[in-house]
């Protein structure tokens, strides 16, 4: 790899970040018109199949293209170029066989599990429909692990460029097909409105094969040059069964790990619909939050929690190298930098998001149960911070090898979700699913922070401190438009009204933020930048 593409961590994390980002902005705009065709109510069956697809692709797509990802990180820092290409080899083959025998499996068990997660106060055809959708979804179980694979091997490249970009293009295919596909069965067709969900879900497939076939043809020169490199070496790669081992090793407990990760969806699609109508909630009240907060406020959330997804998948080269190398001073200074940028960019956007809940909502989703939406939107954003930081810290533990206790610290969150759902939920309603979230995340994060100290010797006490400067400088930034919109409160008439205010208000939030962290030195000392540095990337923005 030529010097201009090796990249540090948090370029590379970041570039990764902004890919998601562009490619979850995108996700935002199929989830309007996705509303307007199928009708909220409809939203709760995409949102229970959604999180079988999450599930099933953290299966099938989770384990082995990171294990892709980070021996390849491992044997191309090594100069082992065979080997990298046989890791892809055999990593490609294993996750194609296993993506067939998971969607079997699922196919077999699809009609039973419908029925049971829709329980017993379901009609036959909501039962039905689920079932329906779950067929369509073996599509992407399919198709979609297979690019999760090829990303791994550019992640492991440090090509978060290729890895980053791939994301957006999946994501403009599948919206593209959203609504296109939807549009032509329910606006033009006049089918029902479910089938405006049946197009969604088929869209995930469709959107991967597409991209497969664009990646296969764009990353010609960047495979034609490993394939020089590993024609120079001297010596032949490793053994294919020991390889083969290392890669199964490596990747199933990070499925195991990417399983108990789900534990807040899993419970809450499973066992929400058939709980909640017994301690009092009406069936169709159920159906109608589980669909505003699993789809309406996951999308909007999903943006801020890019940064998981991006530091996530850029941290694992750089950390594999750093343990590697038995640098240990280095690797605790990358930690310092993932949790001090995580935080930077994530807290003041929360907030801003709990301040402007309603504002938000209504953009987004009109009037429609906007009261019920935007409580459940502002609640959401408790779990939003905590659903950030846990996974990051979950892909931090297993690759730097502690991946049992990774495990055993994701049973014990996902035992405390079960248990603690049933009765949040009797006591609180829905609100019961997002606190027994909360503390299912807090476990995760708490019991990480305790291994890294022990093991590492690494110290949170420079990132508590920015945290705190963090949360004051985000508290002040937001405190002007606090009190104007207390004594002039934003339009819920007109959404284009309401977007234009909103924004006037983002804008000066986001200028008074960056101006006070500059002042308390927030992103100097984060992005080691000087003064001077900051005012040329600002006249560079200007100009």
């Amino acid at each position: 790899m030529s010097n201009k593409r090796k990249q540090s961590l948090l370029v590379g994390a970041l570039a990764g970040s902004f890919g998601i980002f562009l490619s979850k902005a995108l996700g935002l705009f199929y989830v309007v018109p996705l509303n307007q065709l199928a009708g909220e109510t409809n939203m709760a069956f995409y949102s229970i199949t959604y999180s079988y697809y999450d599930l099933l692709l953290k299966i099938c797509g989770a384990g082995i293209p990171f294990a892709i990802a980070a021996l390849v990180a491992k044997y191309y820092s090594r100069g082992d170029y065979k080997t990298v290409l046989l890791v892809r080899k055999l990593g490609t083959s294993f996750i194609m066989a296993s993506s067939f025998i998971i969607a079997l499996l699922f196919l077999l068990v699809a009609h039973p599990l419908a029925t049971s997660t829709m329980g017993s106060q379901a009609s036959i055809e909501d039962i039905e429909t689920l079932y329906n959708l779950f067929r369509i979804l073996l599509v992407a179980i399919i198709f979609v692990p297979l690019l999760s694979s090829i990303r791994g091997y550019y992640q492991g490249l440090k090509r978060m460029d290729i890895y980053a970009s791939s994301q957006v293009l999946e994501q403009f295919f599948r919206v593209g097909g959203i609504v296109a596909l939807g549009y032509f069965f329910v606006g033009f067709m006049h089918f029902d409105g479910k089938w405006a969900i049946y197009m969604a879900m088929l869209s995930a497939g469709l959107a991967a094969i597409i991209t497969i076939i664009y990646m296969l043809i764009m990353t010609r020169n960047e495979n034609q040059e490993v394939a020089m490199l590993a024609k120079g070496q001297g010596s032949g790669p490793r053994n294919a069964k020991e390889v083969f081992i290392e890669l199964i090793s490596l990747g199933i407990p990070y499925v195991i790990i990417s399983f108990l990760g789900t534990s807040s969806s899993i419970v809450n699609s499973n066992f929400f619909m058939s709980y909640a109508p017994s301690v009092g909630v009406n069936y169709d009240d159920a159906l109608l939050v589980l669909g505003i907060l699993q789809v309406n406020c996951n999308k909007i959330a999903a943006i801020p929690q890019v940064l998981t997804l991006g530091f996530s998948a850029g941290l694992v080269p750089y950390l594999t190298e750093s343990l590697e190398k038995q640098d240990f001073i280095n690797l605790k200074k990358q930690l310092t930098e993932i949790f001090d940028t995580v935080f930077y960019f994530l807290i003041p956007v929360v907030f801003g998001f709990i301040l402007f809940a309603k504002a938000i909502y209504f953009i987004m989703y009109g009037n429609a149960n906007l009261e019920l939406g935007a409580e459940v939107f502002a609640f959401s954003n408790i779990q939003t911070i905590t659903d950030t930081v846990a996974p990051i810290l979950s892909s931090i533990l297993i690759t730097l090898r502690q991946r049992k206790n990774a495990i055993i610290i994701l049973a014990l969150s996902f035992v405390l979700k079960f248990v603690s759902f049933f009765p949040l939920v009797a006591i609180s309603g829905y609100k019961g699913m997002i606190f027994s979230s909360v503390l299912c995340s807090l476990l995760v994060i708490i019991m990480s922070f305790i291994l890294l100290r022990r093991n590492y010797a690494f110290s949170l006490k420079t990132s508590a401190k920015r945290l705190l400067m963090i949360v004051l400088a985000s508290a002040l930034a937001l405190l002007p438009s606090a009190l104007i919109n207390s004594l002039w409160p934003l339009n819920y008439e007109s959404r284009f009204i309401c977007l234009f205010f909103l924004a006037l208000h983002a804008i000066v939030s986001a200028g008074l933020y960056l101006l006070i962290s500059y002042i308390f030195y927030l992103p100097q000392s984060i992005f080691h930048l000087k003064g001077k540095d900051i005012l040329k990337l600002f006249s560079r923005f200007k100009g």
